[in-house]
């Protein structure tokens, strides 16, 4: 789901000029200071041995999830769709929260504080409005960059930030952040700083870092562009998140990549992320391994990956072996007679394990 719908068809020129004036103090509103990376841990996952084997493993559960905290005029009272998210919390994660939460369109401030607010420790936002980034990719084609629309959004420039955050009580080693750009967006996406963030999480006893991937690319219809125009800065978007993979994580441990990836019933999108982002889908893994796997969600046909923008997926690393165990749909249901959100939570519990002897090799034996 894009930032902000096709406004053109509602407004004229100069109402849209307001809006865009209302759409920088919304982009500009303060967020709860953060700090920096790289940030301790509240407490650490424990580490286990196969009672057969002795092979060493942990479980670790990461929930993606698109709030849709949009600021005015694409959603009133935001802040007030947080807090009941917030309120939910408790009820939903009875047995304990995810080890790490994902988030998108958590574009508001109180997005932010919600995740404080409901026990997790770091709070690391992805690309901020002003952010810049070197470009990781050919420059896009001379009529793709005319064709930009000022009705569409496209030459308003940014006006918020990209909406990212992952919280977690896990130790965060480093954050890497990449804004996809001004000429790979389409539409009013192109109003959002929308990008890609990196972070690098520390799990004692294991040999390798985990790394944990999150980002939101373009919409297609609600963004207002033609579908040619969405599906070209879509594919610019996935060719930079690999460009990004090959800089920042170069297989230095087991990644999870997680998002909403908009390729919902469609297949040329949903091909074009399987061409850029290495690796298997959770989705797949639980339908091909289903005594390996616990699905606790609604699935209607085989391939299930098409009917949700919602995804996440793995890379092993040299080191360290990752595969999903469970599959679970979170904020499924309405509260008090409304959903918190347009979208589901994903919440996949991964198991982590390798040799004992990479925890000899690590330690110098």
């Amino acid at each position: 789901m894009p930032p902000f719908p096709d406004l053109a068809g509602r407004l004229a020129p100069a109402a849209l000029a307001l809006v865009a004036a209302a759409l920088v103090l919304a982009g500009c509103a303060s967020h709860p200071r953060l700090d920096p990376p790289p940030l301790p841990a509240a407490f650490t996952l424990p580490v286990d041995h196969d009672a057969v084997t002795g092979q060493p493993f942990l479980h670790l559960s990461v929930l993606s999830y698109n709030v849709a905290g949009l600021p005015w005029p694409r959603r009133a009272n935001a802040g007030a769709a947080m807090e009941r998210i917030a309120a939910a919390w408790p009820e939903e994660f009875a047995y304990g929260s995810p080890d790490v939460v994902i988030l998108q369109e958590a574009f508001v401030p109180r997005a932010t504080r919600m995740m404080g607010e409901v026990g997790y420790a770091n709070l690391v936002r992805g690309p901020q409005r002003g952010a810049r980034a070197d470009p990781l990719i050919a420059p896009a084609d001379r009529a793709f960059r005319k064709g930009r629309r000022l009705l569409r959004g496209e030459r308003l420039g940014r006006r918020v930030n990209s909406g990212l955050l992952v919280a977690t009580d896990l130790a965060v080693a480093r954050v890497r952040v990449h804004p996809f750009g001004g000429h790979s967006c389409a539409g009013f996406d192109c109003l959002a700083n929308k990008g890609v963030q990196l972070v690098e999480i520390d799990l004692p006893g294991v040999p390798e870092p985990l790394f944990v991937l999150n980002t939101h690319l373009n919409s297609r219809d609600s963004s207002g562009a033609s579908a040619e125009r969405s599906l070209y800065a879509y594919r610019r978007q996935l060719a930079q998140i690999e460009a990004f993979l090959d800089r920042a994580w170069q297989g230095r441990g087991p990644l999870i990549w997680a998002g909403d990836f908009n390729a919902r019933h469609d297949p040329d999108r949903f091909a074009a992320k399987e061409e850029h982002i290495r690796g298997e889908l959770a989705h797949r893994h639980c339908i091909r391994h289903p005594d390996l796997c616990v699905v606790t969600a609604s699935w209607d046909n085989d391939e299930p990956w098409l009917d949700t923008q919602d995804l996440q997926g793995f890379v092993q690393g040299q080191r360290v072996n990752i595969e999903p165990v469970a599959i679970r749909a979170r904020f499924d249901a309405p509260v008090n007679g409304r959903m918190l959100s347009d979208h589901d939570g994903l919440e996949v519990v991964w198991r982590l394990y390798w040799s004992a002897s990479a925890n000899a090799t690590q330690s110098g034996l």
